[in-house]
């Protein structure tokens, strides 16, 4: 009880310290909440993506089913019939559901021109940060998903009905969709007569039964267009065996645990009857080798994050750690300068029988005190300010792939984060202040003098603000350079003037292969005409997305996990390949274009060559491929079985990887009976804008029923992984280091100032016995500038141990590189000399009567 009086005493008398110095209050809050604001909006946003749950009722009861299969890698996506097998047989869950993701083709709708040129005007499709949509179709994002769905996850309609209360024989009779109330108030404005209308997807007729709330997204971090009953999927899909496949991965499956059962006995069931399924697989697959079950909390992301994604989201909350510790920094070296007029009362208390502890605790009630106001003040404002950031990002993105859904309110662990960094803040930039000031006032008592440990220790508070503050500016540039560099990195082919022309057929009956062969070459032919075009070939780029791999051979025997000697990635292309895309051949030749088969010869990449035959010469030399145990889809054309004689070799090319790690390929020819399902590189000699305009008629006039999306070779590489990974830690690390920027520039001009003040009678007596202003205005300035100096020579330091964390993400930089060292260092001390020379220009107007009677 004597304690909560005196932790109470303490709070009322600091209330009235720091409002008998509001300046110093005001700044020490601002400093602090823009600290705490920016962790606490990076928490916010931590919850929002990494770790929020599925969107459902009593959400700590739903799972993620997913099966650890023997390679180590986990598995989240089953086939329909394994799928059907957990819902029927697992006694541990009270609900088992399925759900897939799909683009379907939308037609039916009114106002399509409208809304087309909305998504053509997206802000994400200005930015280049989406991948190209069809030029002559419009899509909807659509979850399949299973009929006990809703129900499982406790959710209900909107209005209308949900799949499990209309029954499957009626599905089966009168097609249905469900739409999401988003996409009903963007697409149809809130058409109240959008129940019983007749939409079609992939060309089924289905009927809007149903409308789910507002902004549900159910086991995904978007709201879809439309829901689709999976059992229903073969009419968007007629070619498709889905349902019937038991090596199809389809679908990812959810569960509700029943009642009185954990995850743990849920899992040994699971990997039970996964171990039973694995003899129905196909024996050359992964699924049919031993598998454990792995049951997780309901997560719309799929297993565990990879590494790159766990470094990057270290690497963000090391860095908004740092942005704190400057504004605890810049808060001690505020509070240190304030002591000294605080050096009669502190040592009057120490008079009169308060202990050495008695001071610390007081000084520090005020510190966290001011860290609780600045957090209280944080909370709301990155609230306000991420609730717009979320809207902005949602209507940023095209209908066609859903409403982007964050929740960003706070809730109880948000608020518990805020508190907890809010007093460490506080305690951790008043303890050093608190420890200095009660040692000084004591020493003041003694010796009737003021102890000269405060300054220095505030000029390590500054010191401590510039390092860090630097390492993150340097970080930050690296970061933006390498972006840029990836960007301007010499590709090995054109991909300023090459356009890739994918196309999607319907799937309907009369579409066979042989139909659509001819209907690619009549569109070749066609487009070969236009004006502006100088070749057209068919292939995939080396920037498609689409690489595959293969184990080598070159001892003439099939490659195996036992023979193999190198794994290559393969690409089909025609003759013409090489010529269209500008890749260059060191040495051999290139395919021939023949009516008959295609010749059983490759092409190599030069890094390839020097991989399987170093320092020789590979003309005339054989290799064996083998896809066995590699990605690819099925009845997908394959390079396995024959003997390859190699013909020549390439230059190496950039892929998606950005850091050659791709560049080893394998280039063999396609078959002109399979080129309707590789893409159209059609190189141009004008500006390939015009080019895609122009072919939009083209495509309409062979088949109007062609899906046809266009893009240059030069903005797909923008759309690549590895190039959005660069270019959102370029983005992040720049923001994270411009808050530092802001926070250490404050901290040394408010800072300075205050010391200003203090020496005002210092400057009187130097000027009264002769001292001129640019004599007062160096002596400031040479003190000022001595504690940046060194955080210059510390914060360089420091980023150079950062770099190396950084060196997986740097691309065409050294670690050490020297404009982002030079370039940051001279920025930051230009900017940190202004801070400094601003306040210290008051000196120089100092009235040597006033200030020698100041006190």
């Amino acid at each position: 009880m004597i304690l909560f009086e005196t932790i109470l005493q303490d709070l009322r008398y600091g209330a009235r310290t720091l409002l008998r110095s509001a300046g110093f209050t005001i700044v020490s809050i601002f400093t602090l909440a823009l600290g705490i604001g920016v962790n606490t909006a990076v928490f916010t946003a931590y919850k929002a993506f990494v770790v929020r749950p599925l969107d459902a009722r009593d959400p700590g009861t739903m799972v993620n089913v997913a099966v650890r299969l023997q390679s180590g890698v986990t598995n989240a996506r089953f086939s329909y019939p394994d799928y059907e097998a957990y819902r029927d047989h697992l006694h541990s869950f009270s609900g088992v559901i399925a759900f897939s993701i799909e683009q379907l083709r939308l037609t039916g709708a009114e106002d399509l021109g409208s809304r087309r040129s909305a998504q053509a005007g997206s802000l994400m499709g200005r930015l280049g940060l989406l991948p190209p949509t069809a030029n002559n179709a419009e899509f909807a994002s659509t979850f399949i998903v299973s009929e006990n769905y809703f129900s499982v996850l406790g959710v209900t309609a909107l209005a209308g009905r949900t799949f499990e209360s209309i029954g499957l024989p009626e599905l089966a009779a009168s097609p249905a969709v469900l739409i999401s109330e988003n996409y009903w108030q963007r697409r149809f404005a809130g058409d109240p007569a959008v129940l019983g209308k007749t939409v079609r997807l992939n060309g089924a007729a289905l009927t809007i039964v149903g409308m789910t709330p507002h902004n549900f997204v159910g086991t995904s971090l978007a709201a879809p267009d439309f829901w689709l009953p999976l059992s229903l999927e073969p009419l968007v899909h007629p070619d498709g065996h889905r349902l019937r496949d038991r090596d199809d991965p389809c679908c990812r499956v959810f569960g509700r645990l029943a009642p009185g059962v954990n995850m743990t006995q849920a899992q040994a069931e699971t990997t039970l009857l996964a171990s039973q399924l694995r003899t129905l697989h196909d024996p050359h697959t992964d699924l049919s080798k031993d598998v454990t079950a792995s049951i997780s909390p309901g997560s719309p992301l799929p297993g565990q994050l990879n590494a790159g994604l766990r470094l990057a989201i270290v690497l963000i909350m090391v860095g908004v750690g740092m942005v704190l510790v400057i504004a605890c920094a810049n808060a001690a070296s505020l509070q240190l300068a304030r002591a000294t007029t605080r050096q009669q009362e502190l040592g009057l208390r120490l008079s009169l029988g308060a202990s050495r502890a008695r001071l610390i605790r007081q000084l520090l009630t005020e510190s966290a005190l001011i860290g609780v106001l600045a957090g209280g003040i944080a909370l709301p404002l990155t609230w306000a300010l991420m609730h717009v950031a979320v809207t902005k990002a949602a209507e940023a993105m095209p209908v066609d792939f859903g409403t982007l859904v964050l929740d960003v309110n706070p809730d109880l662990e948000i608020f518990g984060y805020v508190l907890a960094i809010s007093v460490f803040a506080g305690i951790l930039f008043g303890l050093a202040p608190a420890i200095e000031s009660s040692r000084s006032a004591l020493f003041s008592t003694i010796r009737g003098g003021t102890s000269p440990v405060r300054s220095r220790m505030r000029h390590v508070l500054i010191a401590a603000q510039v390092a860090v503050s630097l390492a993150l500016m340097i970080a930050g540039g690296m970061l933006v350079r390498s972006a840029n560099h990836a960007l301007r990195m010499n590709t090995g082919y054109n991909a300023d003037h090459v356009i890739d022309l994918s196309l999607q057929f319907p799937e309907e009956s009369k579409y066979t292969a042989d139909h659509k062969a001819v209907l690619v070459r009549d569109l070749r032919a066609r487009l070969a005409a236009l004006p502006g075009v100088a070749a057209i070939t068919s292939g995939r780029a080396p920037n498609d997305a689409g690489g595959r791999r293969a184990a080598v051979s070159v001892n003439g025997e099939q490659p195996s996990a036992r023979n193999r000697y190198a794994m290559l990635y393969y690409t089909w292309v025609q003759a013409n390949y090489f010529r269209t895309l500008g890749i260059p051949l060191s040495s051999g030749r290139g395919f021939q274009a023949q009516a008959g088969g295609p010749e059983h010869s490759v092409i190599l990449s030069e890094s390839a060559a020097r991989r399987l035959w170093p320092g020789q010469n590979p003309i005339g030399r054989t290799l064996r491929l083998g896809t066995q145990d590699q990605f690819h889809n099925q009845g997908e054309l394959l390079p396995d079985g024959q003997t390859w004689q190699v013909i020549g070799v390439a230059r190496d090319t950039r892929g998606v990887t950005l850091d050659g790690s791709d560049s080893e390929q394998a280039y063999v020819p396609l078959p002109e009976d399979h080129i309707q399902e590789y893409p159209i590189l059609v190189r141009t000699d004008s500006d390939p804008t015009l080019v895609m305009r122009a072919m939009d008629p083209v495509i309409s006039a062979v088949d109007p029923s062609l899906v046809a999306s266009t893009s240059t070779l030069q903005a797909m590489l923008r759309q690549t992984d590895a190039f959005l990974i660069a270019g959102m830690s370029a983005a992040i690390a720049s923001t994270i280091s411009l808050f530092g920027l802001l926070l250490a520039s404050m901290g040394i001009y408010s800072t300075v100032s205050y010391v200003v003040v203090l020496r005002t009678r210092e400057v009187g007596i130097r000027m009264a016995i002769g001292a001129t202003t640019r004599d007062i205005l160096a002596l400031m300035l040479r003190d000022s500038s001595r504690p940046v100096l060194a955080g210059l020579l510390v914060g360089m330091m420091l980023a150079a141990g950062a770099s190396q964390l950084l060196r997986g993400v740097l691309y065409g930089l050294s670690t050490v590189d020297a404009i982002s060292f030079a370039g940051a260092s001279f920025l930051f001390l230009v900017i940190a000399l202004v801070a400094t020379w601003l306040p210290s220009r008051r000196a120089m107007r100092v009235d040597p009567l006033v200030a020698l009677r100041y006190e």
